[in-house]
């Protein structure tokens, strides 16, 4: 098996990316720019949907480990 050598901004990419405190591309603030950007090519209805649904999921993972408490 031969290895490829990297350019040195694809070593630096990976390297950011096996990074445990790497969450995406954020700002200064450690905002993950991606997650905003993918929720606004959304229409708000389908936001809204996408939001009842995370919350629904929510509320019946907290009922499922009160169960098991």
């Amino acid at each position: 098996m031969t290895s490829m050598k990297l350019s040195p901004e694809h070593e630096a990419y990976l390297k950011k990316l096996a990074d445990p405190l790497y969450y995406g591309e954020q700002d200064e603030n450690g905002v993950d720019l991606s997650l905003i950007r993918e929720n606004l090519k959304l229409t708000p209805q389908e936001r809204l949907r996408k939001a009842s649904r995370i919350s629904r999921a929510l509320r019946e993972m907290q009922q499922r480990v009160k169960r098991i408490s």
